[in-house]
């Protein structure tokens, strides 16, 4: 396929996806509800923390609560059923029509869900930011971390896409996908830094956590909100774009195996 015509069925799809979205607004004002709730969990917990136990990593309460909004604002532009989509087209045999398409499942199904993530991006920034604001007693960073902010996230809803996509299909080979997406959802929480910065790990939880994509869903993208250097944020943006290449690469192989046992298997 031409790059030229790729692009514009990417456009396409992801158009798709995004209107899909927009027809959904029932959905989404349910996310409404429960991203408030929980960031009102989530900031009482905070304030609960003493100062002295922020002091040595230089972090403020308002700072802490800007952190885990802004990672679970990431979060909630992706969806927790994504990977659903596709086991339910295994279990239905739906899956079949892959064989006689001309263009990728896995392309097409990515696209969309892109499209879907970066709508919900869109509706939830007014939302995220006035509960944010009101949660931290009025602080606000800057216009050049939200800007980090909002510019990470399409690298962030593509790895998600791709991982909810390589999530739904591996029940192809362990019947259900369920196991496979806990153990997705656990690392992005874990790995991804979600309730506290990486700074509050240990150096060698660090590391290792480098050494995966978690970081490059999450933290990258959160920690544009908390007093860092440039320099973390470089390097951030060079490991969320090498992973999010190496994602693409991965759908790729994986959407090969999948039409691959279809076809040996009948499955």
């Amino acid at each position: 396929m031409k790059a030229s015509h790729a692009l514009s069925l990417f456009a396409t799809c992801t158009r798709m996806g995004f209107k899909h979205i927009v027809a959904d607004k029932i959905t989404m004002f349910g996310s409404y509800l429960v991203y408030a709730a929980l960031m009102l969990l989530y900031a009482g917990v905070i304030r609960l923390i003493p100062d002295a136990d922020l002091a040595p990593y230089g972090y403020t309460h308002n700072q802490m609560i800007w952190y885990i909004g802004t990672a679970e604002f990431i979060v909630f532009c992706g969806t927790e059923w994504w990977f659903k989509e596709l086991q339910n087209d295994v279990t239905s045999e739906q899956i079949h029509l892959s064989l006689l398409r001309p263009v990728s499942s896995a392309f097409l199904r990515v696209s969309i869900w892109f499209g879907e993530a970066i709508a919900r991006t869109l509706f939830l920034i007014p939302f995220y930011l006035l509960i944010m604001t009101v949660l931290a007693d009025g602080y606000m960073p800057s216009l050049t971390e939200f800007a980090g902010v909002f510019s990470s996230i399409p690298l962030a809803a593509m790895m998600m896409a791709c991982g909810a996509y390589m999530v739904g299909g591996s029940c192809l080979w362990f019947v259900q996908a369920e196991p496979a997406y806990w153990i997705w959802q656990k690392c992005i929480f874990l790995l991804g830094a979600m309730m506290w910065p990486m700074a509050f790990y240990p150096d060698w939880a660090q590391a290792f956590m480098w050494m995966t994509p978690f970081p490059g869903i999450l933290a990258n993208g959160s920690n544009w909100v908390l007093d860092l250097g440039g320099w973390v944020h470089v390097l951030g943006f060079v490991h969320q774009a090498l992973w999010a290449i190496a994602f693409l690469f991965l759908l790729r192989r994986f959407d090969r195996k999948v039409l691959r046992y279809i076809q040996e298997s009948g499955a």
